[in-house]
């Protein structure tokens, strides 16, 4: 059950600065809830709203609290690359637990994105660097697809030192990132 006055109190302490391990350590003490499955259900009703700044902060509140099934809501909001959210914070903690459902999502971030994203490509780096934290057999599959692929050097220069085989297929940093 969903209780919006307890959503609303979580979003209340979880606001004004970084979401850390100490800050939702003591959000869950003063909400016993949220150390809970109950924020997963949180995290449904904000993106069915469309609150993706709540989404955002109840997300990093999750990503801290190791719920079970966390990657597999962050998949299709980082699929949809839905304007309101921001998609390098959901990008970064779909690496930081290791959310293997979040793979398809984030190479089709990459794959839209590579050209868009120029000239410093900032989300599609972060989508290449939890790609590699994930570091299934499929992540490393999008990261060698983007490294040996017709990508732009950046984004190939990433995924290679994610992989480690920047030296074993001839890339020069200066040149790839020059």
């Amino acid at each position: 059950m969903t209780d919006d006055n307890t959503i609303h109190r979580v979003d209340s302490l979880l606001k004004g600065g970084y979401i850390g391990a100490e800050k939702a350590a003591a959000v869950a003490r003063a909400e016993p809830l949220a150390a809970s499955p109950a924020v997963l259900d949180w995290l449904g009703v904000c993106a069915a709203r469309g609150e993706w700044t709540r989404f955002g902060r109840l997300a990093a509140l999750a990503a801290e609290l190791h719920p079970r099934g966390l990657g597999e809501l962050l998949a299709p909001v980082i699929a949809s690359g839905e304007a309101g959210a921001v998609l390098e914070d959901l990008v970064d903690i779909a690496g930081q637990v290791r959310a293997a459902a979040a793979v398809p999502a984030l190479a089709g971030l990459i794959d839209s994105r590579g050209e868009t994203d120029a000239p410093y490509f900032p989300l599609c780096v972060k989508c290449v660097e939890s790609l590699g934290e994930i570091g299934t057999e499929e992540a490393n599959a999008a990261l060698r697809a983007v490294a040996t692929g017709a990508y732009p050097d950046p984004l190939r220069w990433h995924a290679a030192v994610e992989l480690g085989i920047e030296d074993d297929l001839g890339f020069d940093e200066d040149e790839m990132l020059g």
